[in-house]
């Protein structure tokens, strides 16, 4: 009997200590710190069973959008009033939080939209500090827990890899974290630098990305890395990787997606397009035109995360006016990709105006039924965005849309 018992004790002292080694790999597993970008941090904790990234025409909450600096409304090409008419072409569908850099700016926004005819409620203001317009880029970027609950996401800011003022990165790279603060929401932290013009979302799994801008962003990083992180932070599932954006983007963001190609739904891309008259404009139109047909291709070859192919519809880019330059001789990055999309309505830029061709009235009214088709009980409303595309971006460069929970 007393072999027996002792026998019974060897083996469970030896099953304890089999428990206890197992519970230690899975917290080593479990534990790797953030900054270490090995695939053994991507597991099923921390992946894409736990957060969902919701594609923009999803229903929302509000919009956000910063107050410009001083800078940008110098010169005879201002950037407030295109700032006002999409605030108050907002007001009826979506609630605006306006981020100033002080009280007395709040003050300042107030009457200037009071003086331009703008009398909605739905317009709201936080002292946020920042100096850029860009929003979609340092604001939040907003995912769901398994609670339906927002988290932000912190990614990095470098200035799209361009040399910059230390104070100006600083202060850009808080912006998103500011915000969180605001709502008291959790911040997922990661040491990937990304903007949220690089990234588009279907909402079921699937995020579209240059390799242009996301491997210039994190040199350090392989591209599986990037991929694996991406999936962590953003809980998405399947990553569909573009080659490059527009060649004139490039000295600017290095390319980002939401110039070229945006979901209008699950499994329904919008993809941009350079017009056959406009592709030998000059060497970048022709540069534009060969890598967004590339892109084409490897959509056409691509599904989503149930393995699903996309349906793809082309977007001209504007024609006739597409690659010229303005009086000053400046190229906009112009496109009709770079609207923004909330409850009941679509903001999409357009371009032409009394004087200028029948081609492009006609393309862009065009566009204008695609639009309708792919957004279904949305209104269509047109805006001049040009002061912001001399500056390199567009309508949804400046807005960022923060999801219903």
């Amino acid at each position: 009997m007393k072999r027996q018992h002792w026998i019974t004790t060897i083996i469970s002292v030896l099953a304890l200590a089999l428990i206890i080694s197992g519970l230690f790999k899975y917290s080593f597993k479990t534990n790797t710190p953030k900054n270490q970008y090995s695939k053994l941090e991507y597991n099923a904790v921390n992946g894409p069973s736990s957060l969902r990234f919701p594609a923009e025409f999803e229903k929302q909450q509000a919009i956000w959008m910063q107050w410009p600096s001083e800078v940008y409304n110098q010169g005879s090409h201002p950037v407030n009033p295109v700032i006002i008419n999409i605030i108050k072409a907002f007001d009826p569908y979506i609630r605006v939080n306006v981020m100033a850099r002080d009280a007395a700016e709040i003050v300042q926004i107030k009457n200037l939209l009071k003086s331009s005819g703008y009398n909605g409620t739905n317009a709201h203001f936080y002292e946020i500090n920042h100096y850029s317009i860009w929003t979609r880029d340092v604001g939040p970027i907003f995912v769901k827990n398994n609670l339906n609950k927002l988290n932000v996401v912190d990614f990095g800011f470098n200035n799209y890899s361009r040399d910059g003022d230390t104070v100006y990165i600083n202060t850009e790279n808080a912006v998103d974290r500011l915000v969180a603060q605001k709502f008291n929401l959790p911040v997922i932290n990661t040491r990937l630098i990304s903007e949220g013009g690089a990234i588009e979302s279907n909402g079921k799994g699937t995020l579209m990305v240059t390799e242009s801008v996301a491997l210039k962003r994190n040199p350090s990083m392989t591209k599986q890395q990037i991929e694996n992180e991406y999936k962590r932070v953003l809980g998405v599932k399947k990553i569909v990787w573009l080659k490059k954006g527009l060649a004139e983007d490039d000295r600017i963001t290095s390319g980002h997606i939401n110039e070229i190609a945006r979901f209008s739904s699950p499994n329904t891309i919008l993809l941009a397009q350079v017009l056959p008259n406009d592709r030998y404009v000059d060497s970048y139109s022709n540069e534009s035109y060969l890598r967004l047909e590339e892109n084409y291709n490897i959509l056409r070859n691509s599904t989503d995360q149930d393995g699903k192919p996309f349906r793809i519809i082309r977007i001209p880019m504007p024609p006739t006016v597409y690659q010229r330059p303005n009086e000053e001789g400046k190229i906009p990055i112009r496109s009709y990709l770079n609207y923004a999309v909330t409850n009941g309505a679509v903001l999409m830029q357009t371009y032409w105006k009394p004087g200028l061709s029948s081609a492009l009235r006609d393309t862009e009214n065009g566009v204008k039924d695609i639009f309708k088709g792919v957004f279904p009980n949305r209104n269509i409303i047109g805006i001049n965005a040009e002061n912001v595309n001399l500056w390199g971006g567009g309508i949804h460069c400046i807005t960022q849309h923060m999801p219903a929970e």
